[in-house]
Parts: structure tokens; sequence; C-alpha cells
């Protein structure tokens, strides 16, 4: 009789040894993080391959991986700080985007909340009804000009906002197509970090656009 156990061993040991070759694809991926999940002894490698390969399909494996693995939020900040972008399934890209959705709440801070964003963002500051409701965005979208000196800009009143949006029910932090709400696994302190990431890809945009 086979060993489920054993199976899922040498299935994920076999994928890993794939990994060392070549990238592995989306569908391998997540063949890895599921035969890992009988195979708790190989977490901590399987991030390691999937750390190296740094492109979408290993960050939506990371993301179904829980993120007390070691090395797993440095997997993650690597792929976000090199500006890894998700990849849908018809094979197009998400935009390189930074955004912030939040309801208005209660919450005796959030005056000062909203009152910051506006003056930060001014028009950029999105007003939406979502499901009856209302609903602010803020955005960074590197395809609206040049991102560096408005990503500089703003960086440390969005890493405010966001610490403060972060703790309030209906907040969602959406980063190159990948969406963080308050169900997600990846909890606000971790999310902190990979908005720093973002911001440092931003950053380095100036390089690029110049002469």
């Amino acid at each position: 009789m086979i060993d489920p156990r054993q199976e899922a061993l040498a299935e994920a040991m076999r994928w890993l040894d794939t990994a060392k070759r070549r990238s592995l694809s989306a569908v391998e991926c997540q063949r890895l993080v599921e035969a890992v999940g009988h195979a708790p002894g190989l977490l901590r490698p399987t991030v390691q391959a999937l750390s190296c390969q740094r492109d979408a399909a290993a960050v939506d494996a990371i993301l179904s991986l829980p993120t007390t693995v070691p090395g797993a939020v440095e997997a993650l900040y690597s792929a976000f700080h090199g500006g890894v972008v998700r990849q849908w399934p018809d094979g197009a890209h998400a935009p390189a985007l930074l955004a912030l959705d939040f309801r208005r709440s209660r919450s005796a801070a959030f005056s000062e909340v909203l009152a910051r964003a506006a003056q930060v963002f001014g028009d950029g500051l999105e007003w939406l009804s979502v499901d009856g409701r209302e609903v602010h965005r803020i955005v960074l979208d590197a395809r609206r000009g040049t991102i560096a000196g408005r990503a500089a800009a703003a960086a440390l009143d969005l890493q405010w906002l966001h610490a403060r949006l972060a703790k309030l029910r209906g907040t969602r932090l959406w980063l190159n197509g990948w969406c963080f709400d308050e169900n997600a696994a990846v909890r606000p302190t971790v999310q902190a970090h990979l908005v720093r990431a973002w911001l440092g890809w931003a950053a380095r945009q100036t390089a690029t656009a110049a002469p």
C-alpha cells in the first residue's frame, strides 16, 4: 500500500529538483505547494526555490503558504521590490500599481485619515460607490506618467495611511494585481513591508525614465 505522505514527499522533491533547472509554471508551482502540504519539512526549501524564481506564478504559490514559514515575507518583499505583476488566466498582466480602497468609518481617527489622504492625493483621492457603500480610493499607477516622483512625494504619507486604514474593516490593499483585505492571510504588519517594497521599486523607475 502506498503511503500518501511518502508519495507527496517524493512529488515535492521532484518539483524542487526541477526548480533548480528551470522556472516552474503556475500549475507546477501549485502542485509543489499541494505536495508540501503533506510534507511540511520541505516548506522552507520550497519558499527558497520560489523566491529565486521571482515571478507571478511563484508569488501566487507563496501567498498560498503561511507567512510564518521562514523566508516567506522576504520572498514576497523581493518580488514586489522587483516589480513582479500578477498574470491573469488569459495571459495578460495586471498593471503595476498600488491602491488603497477604504470605507467611511465611525472611528474617531477617521476624519484625520481622510483629511490627510485628501491633502496628499488631491484629485487622486477617488470616490466610488460599491454595493451601495461609499468607498474611497487612493492610487499610485505606473501608467499615469512618471511614477518615481509621485511615489517619493507620497511615500511617508502612504505608509502612515496604510498603517491606520489596514486596521479598519473593509480596507483593501492592491499591489500589482494582488488584493489583501481583512480576511487575507497576509496581515497588516506584513503588508507594510510589501508597501515599502513596492515604493522601493517605484523609486527606481527614475533611472529607467531618465534619458
